[in-house]
């Protein structure tokens, strides 16, 4: 199954259409409380979960850097979900939408 993918460039655009799409960064939280992307939802991945996510809107997951996030959009499209990946995950990402512990 091909997964779609956007770029970390193409994040921003995503970032822009909030509350329309949903963001998850699906790494632990420790990472999540470090830096995220802003309006990002933080739930860890664990291989098989079921997602409990708002249908009808467009997910974008990512990761530190990119493999699982992957991952997690194969599992929720075969679960029905609309899922993008960030390829190269956060650690690729330079926008202006990262935001770092303390910061709201």
């Amino acid at each position: 199954m091909d997964i779609p993918l956007i770029s970390p460039r193409k994040l921003d655009q995503y970032v822009g259409r909030y509350p329309g799409i949903w963001i998850v960064d699906v790494r632990s939280g420790e990472e999540y409380r470090r830096s995220h992307i802003r309006h990002a939802v933080n739930i860890p991945y664990e291989p098989g979960q079921i997602w409990k996510l708002p249908r009808g809107k467009e997910i974008v997951v990512y990761c530190e850097r990119g493999a699982t996030s992957m991952a997690a959009a194969r599992e929720m499209i075969r679960q029905g979900y609309r899922a993008v990946s960030v390829a190269g995950g956060i650690t690729e990402y330079k926008g202006r939408n990262l935001e770092f512990f303390g910061q709201s």
